[in-house]
């Protein structure tokens, strides 16, 4: 798939504040950045009412150093084998989403097996939405881990594999969330 927007001309490589044109230290720079305010994030979680903006800010802060759109939703269509969420769907989706999300899972806190049934809808939903152009999976997740410790739980998939996440994710798209549920229960824990 083309993409002039956010790549530079004739490649797929990002178009990013380092001008790296090198895909794998792109790849190699994309993590060492993300991995360093990830980590900040782990002290200064990003303050928020876990809507839509609070997700933005959250992927914002992730990649404000590598690229010029962080934060924004994304204006061109992608897909991993499916087309996520077209971008003129986006906005209402993303309503659609969070309108529940926080209260869903606030509501649920009490009761850790509802808790996870409802993260996980909720997760898959956002999964499917995939607002930006880059960086979903870890804004998910920051904003997952933020949204469990204000409902009573630490969240830590830092021992799952990318792959794990990856065939989970694919599987939750197709309307099959057990083994996101599964990766869940495995790291969730009650503080």
């Amino acid at each position: 798939m083309r993409d002039d927007i956010y790549c530079y001309h004739n490649s797929d490589i990002l178009k990013n504040k380092l001008d790296i044109r090198d895909k794998k230290m792109l790849l190699q720079a994309e993590i060492e950045y993300a991995t360093i305010q990830l980590m900040d994030l782990q002290c200064h979680p990003i303050d928020g009412t876990f809507d839509f903006n609070h997700l933005c800010g959250i992927h914002k802060y992730i990649f404000q150093d590598l690229y010029d759109w962080a934060g924004e939703p994304r204006t061109v269509n992608i897909g991993k084998g499916n087309l996520f969420c077209l971008t003129q769907n986006i906005a209402s989706y993303a309503n659609f989403i969070f309108a529940n999300y926080y209260s869903d899972c606030f509501g649920a806190k009490n009761d850790e097996k509802q808790f996870i049934h409802q993260l996980t809808n909720h997760y898959a939903d956002l999964n499917a939405l995939h607002p930006f152009r880059e960086g979903n999976g870890r804004a998910q997740r920051e904003f997952a881990r933020e949204l469990c410790l204000k409902c009573g739980y630490v969240l830590d998939l830092t021992q799952t594999t990318h792959e794990e996440m990856l065939n989970a994710s694919i599987k939750s798209f197709h309307g099959d969330n057990r083994e996101l549920a599964y990766i869940f229960r495995q790291h969730l824990k009650p503080i």
